[in-house]
Order: C-alpha cells, then structure tokens, then sequence
C-alpha cells in the first residue's frame, strides 16, 4: 500500500489498525492474498462499503472497474487483466488505486495498492473512507482545503447545563451541612516587653 502525504490521518490510522492485528495473527492474515469467489479474501469485499454509501459504479475505459462517490470528488479504480509487479510497486499504475478530486489524474491525494494486498486492508480503507461523520480539523489545518469541495462546520463548545430545581436543592443541602469555618476571634496578649537596661550603678 502506498498513501501520498496528503492523505487525511484517518484512513492510514485505519489501514495500520487491522494490519497490526493481522501481523499478530501470523503470515496467513497479513499475506492472505485476494481469491475471487471466496467468502473472506474476494476482492469485491473491498468495494462494499462504498457502494453502501451511495457510491456508482462505472466502466471509465476498457480494462478498469471504478466506483464514483455521490458528488464526484472521489472514486476508487480497480485494474483488471495483468499488472507489471515492479511498475505496481514503483508507479501509480497499481491494481487498486483510491483518490479525491474531480479527476484521477489530478488527485488531491491518492493511495495505491497492489494485487496481492489482503483485502481486510483494503476494506479497512474504504470502510474510513466512506463513513459519513465528520472528521476533526483544527482551524489553521484547512488552509489548504479547495472551496467547494470541502463542507466546513464549525464545533462550538457546549454551553453549560441549566441547574434544575432538584441540583438548586442539593446544592443548598449541602451548604447547610458543611462545618462553618472558626470565626475570626481577636486576642490580647498578655505578655510584657522586656525591661530596658538602666543605667549601671
């Protein structure tokens, strides 16, 4: 799997989540390649996700499978036929390849993976990629976002609660309760100063 680094934090997050899980359960998960036709590993579970959010799929050229998102700003393409194992590896000319924009030429940011990439991996992805909550920004790191291809809300911080009645009566409860602090109490002293010498006789 290769992500540029305009990748939003979240999808490699969930891409390295079940990688790790899969490396603790040994080399049959974390190297199980993709089978068609079989229950866990067909490569089409990868694509499920998406199509469950609306996605279109389409048929952009010969050879290339490809899904759309409902407002065409990200589509997800998978190759068909034989791929260059080095090229897959060293290029964008990948089996699978997941990218936001208007065109997969001019990606905003891309992730490629290669054919024998597991599909629990995969899934991972597009299951992050197609959740429709919002993502967390802090103000000054959407500078870079294009208008009109990404839906900003600002997160304003919640207003303390009204007491109820009920709290009100607590809070006087237990006022009434607590021990009332010593009072202030002056004092005298009754200790003298110490007698000046006199003059020596």
């Amino acid at each position: 799997m290769c992500f540029n680094d305009r990748v939003p934090t979240e999808f490699v997050t969930a891409f390295t989540t079940v990688l790790a899980t899969a490396y603790e359960q040994g080399p049959d998960a974390y190297l199980a390649r993709p089978v068609t036709g079989t229950d866990e590993h067909d490569p089409f579970l990868a694509v499920v996700p998406l199509l469950k959010q609306g996605w279109e799929i389409e048929r952009p050229r010969w050879g290339v499978f490809a899904v759309q998102a409902p407002d065409g700003l990200a589509g997800l393409e998978f190759t068909t036929g034989d791929i260059d194992p080095e090229a897959e590896l060293t290029t964008r000319d990948a089996r699978w390849q997941l990218w936001a924009g208007k065109s997969v030429n001019r990606p905003l940011w891309y992730a490629t993976a290669s054919t024998d990439t597991p599909v629990a991996l995969l899934a991972a992805l597009t299951e992050c990629v197609a959740d429709p909550a919002p993502l967390p920004r802090w103000r000054e790191d959407t500078f870079s976002y294009i208008e009109g291809m990404a839906q900003l809300t600002p997160i304003l911080p919640s207003r303390p609660q009204t007491p109820t009645p009920l709290d009100v009566q607590r809070a006087v409860a237990s006022r009434r309760l607590a021990p009332l602090p010593a009072a202030s109490i002056p004092r005298w002293s009754t200790t003298s100063r110490p007698a000046l010498p006199g003059p020596r006789r």
